[in-house]
């Protein structure tokens, strides 16, 4: 029972906030099934029974092409639309064009079936792979693990119903009439979606319909990786493998079908009952009850073995006994196999290749292997039609068995390499600390890689032990407590602090002597041990008192503490609070701080008379707590720390905690003149962790800001909140005026710096000045393109700026150039198209240009120094008065004097020093 009930919570592990969202997401996958396990017999016997089993071929290459280009190019857009938006338009697009195909399909035109049978097959790339893209927006990759069970059985049940509804309509009406039953479930699918978008924390505004992964790989690239790497290579050719083989089965046990029910209708209800109950029902057994006791006791190899071996002896069968009965046999232990064991051994295969690799190998797989190989599998056919077989209409099956043993055979050697190189790259990805886990949805570990773990974990060498530890605690169903007490007397403090955080994680309570043991002693591994006891011990109270008035364990004992107030309530008193604010240590006035952060005292008196300590530490201490209780009292206070470099960091982070309540104020901040820059240059980083539309606003009103830096810092936030945040309106008139003010400055820059371009001695005051506006001119650009990524697509406006800058520095890439023209000729408003493709021409034009669009003339040395002296750039300025200096511009001095009367100090000093050197 108690494996049952272990069996039943690994299924079911459902908890609260997620049962909506689980529910309706498992019915939208539930519908779409039935949808498509209707069409999937129903056009394939269709076109079984108008054409002779020669033309099947045909239909695999016709599918492997078009079906394949579609798919690619619905991806290559996808990337670029939300998934809603995308989800609504395929889902009205799929319903119209069944209505569409039930109406022609009516007039018997041959060349509609084809049609009919390439649309389906695009039909479970989108809508199948669109609702398990929605599950992964919808659900953490923590909560996908515990509910996709769920959503599997949600298939894998609609599917069993559309098959079974397929064949009990068939005896009613024809099978082009359970076409519109299908469009049916398509729009109840789109119901179910509408329900789970408009669940609390849903947020699929910034979703895309495909992930960009998708489509972001280089043909090259690939061919050079797989060239390169020997697991790459054993990948492919298994994933080559196993489409040949699925084509050459599926032939034969159509081709039987076909000979065994020769009617529409009895063919439809045969693959109906066939695909939708029988191969379904099997293979979510295999999934749920066998894959992981398989995968854990066989391994990688052992399971990917499975599927050929399987297909092997039941292929004898068929050579044996050739019947409907053992084609279908030979069929659905293929299927069964692929979608279950094969499936997770394949998973598990992709598992220690560098993410990015996986990522662009997975892509290139879905989007060219796969058609590949199932076109390699379609030629053979033709081959054997033409070289082998007398009647090609009538195959004989056990020809067909015997081709499918050999590509059997060479499926198992490459299986037993793929063990091999398996366990090499694993090492070798876990000696680099490499191999991640937790970004994989497999729900089980192979035996081998268990073992490289846990020798791994052995070791002598600590890095490495606590890394492959962490793996093993993040492997579902591993059960860590056996090598927890073995590495618990490590003589590694590293490694001892990663058993007792495991086993608190763990709630395992078996180390709680040696733990007191550790906790006494002065190390970094105390803190762990502290952790674990006040998280598991019987006494944790008394432990508690204890430990927070040692100075080896406090700190520990209030960490643990962490996000649990009512307990924080519970053991640390007032009295104690007040003791430790008027302790003339410092570190008992730092713990006071923590302590009242986690009490969340709303009282702030304590916590302003913290905020004002002499030490850094209490004062730090004291930040943090202001930012957990959110005390509007101590806001000026923790916004002085962002002067500190060393508190600068804990202050932004305090300040992030208020949340968008602040936001007004520290746009007042912001926009003060009369606070130091120190501080106001900080307040964008703040900002930029708050992804609120208020915070968006106050950036926005200072994209003008006089300081180039406050300026800067502002464009960044705002980048990348629109990153994080996709869903806040970023731009408006604001944004497209400050982008052409921005244009017109570069152009300004350049017609000065055109006055200079001759200055021959490096070291002179002159060479510095053409040095600087350089540089302002790369900063001027970087804040334009910056403007224009809050309008049009982030990424995009990336790749065009660095093309642009491509040609500043002497990198031109006509290319990327090309490319990056093409895309703001497309995107960018006629206006500002209008003044900012000239920055796309050659850099002996843009003189030109800027008279001609702008009206900015050329400018002779002085006139540039004496605008220069004018701008309100701070080191722009300095070096224009040295440069005035040094090239001896008399007329320029009333200008200078008026910049040592109204700049900042530095600049009045190098204003004087011009001024006397005039004179």
């Amino acid at each position: 029972m108690r494996h049952l009930r272990n069996l039943w919570r690994s299924v079911f592990d459902v908890r609260e906030g997620e049962f909506i969202r689980t529910a309706f997401m498992a019915l939208y996958l539930f519908f779409v099934l039935f949808a498509y396990y209707i069409l999937k017999p129903v056009s394939r016997a269709l076109f079984l029974s108008k054409f002779d089993i020669d033309k099947l071929p045909h239909l695999y290459i016709l599918i492997a092409c078009v079906g394949g280009v579609l798919a690619y190019l619905y991806t290559k857009v996808a990337v670029r639309a939300s998934l809603q938006v995308a989800l609504t338009l395929t889902t009205a697009i799929a319903i119209v064009c069944l209505v569409a195909i039930w109406w022609l399909l009516q007039f018997k035109f041959p060349w509609m079936l084809y049609v009919f049978n390439v649309w389906v097959s695009l039909f479970s790339v989108v809508l199948v792979s669109q609702g398990w893209l929605i599950a992964a927006n919808v659900f953490t990759a923590r909560e996908a693990k515990r509910v996709y069970g769920i959503l599997g059985l949600g298939a894998v049940i609609g599917a069993a119903f559309g098959g079974s509804f397929t064949a009990w309509m068939t005896r009613h009406v024809e099978p082009r009439g359970i076409l519109l039953a299908s469009a049916a479930m398509v729009a109840l699918s789109y119901a179910m979606f509408l329900v789970v978008v408009r669940q609390k924390g849903v947020n699929l505004t910034g979703a895309k319909a495909a992930e960009e992964e998708e489509t972001e790989f280089e043909f090259a690239d690939i061919v050079k990786a797989i060239g390169s790497n020997r697991h790459l290579q054993v990948i492919m050719s298994i994933i080559t493998m196993t489409f040949i083989v699925d084509v050459l089965v599926e032939f034969q046990f159509s081709a039987m079908a076909k000979a065994a029910y020769p009617t529409e209708a009895a063919l439809t209800a045969f693959l109906g009952s066939f695909y939708g109950i029988y191969l379904n029902l099997i293979t979510f057994v295999l999934q749920f009850f066998l894959t992981t006791f398989v995968v854990s006791r066989f391994g990688v190899g052992g399971t990917l073995q499975i599927m050929p071996v399987a297909i092997s002896i039941t292929s004898l069968l068929t050579i044996f006994s050739p019947s409907l009965l053992s084609t279908a046999t030979v069929r659905l232990t293929e299927a069964a196999t692929r979608y279950s064991f094969n499936k997770t051994g394949m998973e598990l295969l992709y598992l220690p290749l560098p993410m990015d690799l996986k990522n662009r190998t997975k892509a290139f797989v879905d989007i060219f292997v796969d058609r590949f190989g199932r076109g390699l599998g379609a030629v053979a056919l033709l081959l054997f039609a033409h070289y082998v077989v007398k009647d090609p209409k009538h195959p004989d099956p056990r020809q067909i068995s015997l081709i499918v043993l050999g590509f059997a055979a060479i499926w198992i050697l490459l299986s037993v390499r793929a063990s091999r190189e398996y366990a090499i790259t694993v090492r070798k990805r876990l000696e680099s600390r490499r191999l991640n886990l937790e970004d994989s949805r497999v729900t089980v570990t192979d035996s081998a890689t268990v073992n490289l773990l846990e020798q791994a974990a052995m070791s002598l060498n600590a890095r490495q032990a606590t890394y492959a530890l962490g793996l093993l605690g993040e492997a579902a169903g591993y059960d860590l407590a056996p090598l927890l007490r073995r590495l618990v007397a490590s003589s590694s403090v590293e490694v001892r602090s990663k058993v007792f955080e495991l086993a608190r994680v763990a709630r395992f309570d078996g180390l709680l002597g040696e733990a007191r043991d550790e906790a006494r002693l002065d190390e970094a591994s105390s803190a762990q041990a502290v952790a674990y006891l006040l998280a598991l011990s019987p006494d944790r109270a008394a432990l508690f008192e204890r430990f927070i008035e040692q100075p080896s364990t406090a700190d520990a004992a209030i960490d643990a503490l962490a996000g649990q107030r009512d307990l924080a309530r519970q053991w640390l008193s007032p009295d104690w609070i007040s003791a430790a604010l008027h302790s003339a240590e410092a570190r008992r006035r730092s713990l006071a701080a923590a302590a009242i952060g986690l009490r969340g005292d709303e009282d702030s008196s304590a916590l302003l008379r913290l905020l004002e300590d002499p030490d850094e530490r209490v004062v730090a201490a004291a930040c943090r707590a202001a930012g957990v209780i959110g005390s509007r009292a101590c806001l000026d206070s923790v916004v002085r720390g962002l002067a500190h470099p060393r508190l600068r960091g804990i202050a932004i982070a305090s300040l992030a905690c208020y949340g968008a309540r602040i936001a007004g104020s520290l746009g007042d901040i912001l926009a003060d003149d009369a606070v130091s820059l120190s501080i106001r240059r900080q307040i964008p980083r703040v900002l930029k962790l708050i992804p609120d539309q208020r915070s968006v606003d106050v950036l926005l009103s200072a994209i003008a800001d006089a300081d180039l830096t406050v300026r800067a810092a502002v464009l960044k936030a705002l980048n990348r909140l629109r990153e994080n945040a996709p869903s806040l309106r970023f731009s408006g008139p604001t944004v497209r005026q400050q982008t052409f003010d921005e244009i017109k400055h570069y152009f300004e820059l350049n017609a000065a710096l055109a006055a200079f371009q001759t200055v021959g001695q490096p070291q002179t005051a002159a060479s510095l000045l053409a040095r600087t506006i350089r540089d302002r001119l790369d900063h001027t650009l970087d804040r334009m393109f910056r403007l224009l990524g809050l309008s049009y697509p982030a990424k995009d406006i990336y790749s065009a700026f660095l093309a642009v800058r491509g040609i500043y520095t002497g990198k031109r890439n006509e290319e990327h150039l090309t490319a990056a023209v093409e895309f703001l000729d497309s995107v960018v408003e006629r206006d500002v198209k209008r003044v900012l493709m000239p920055l796309l021409d050659s850099t002996e034009r843009l003189t030109e240009h800027g008279r001609n669009l702008l009206g900015v003339d050329p400018k002779d040395a002085q006139t540039a120094i004496r605008d220069l002296i004018r701008t309100g750039d701070p080191w722009l300025r300095s070096c224009a008065i040295a440069a005035a200096a040094q090239l001896r511009m008399k007329p320029l001095v009333a200008d200078i004097e008026a910049a040592a009367r109204g700049g900042q100090p530095d600049l009045a000093r190098v204003a004087s020093d011009a001024v006397a050197a005039l004179a």
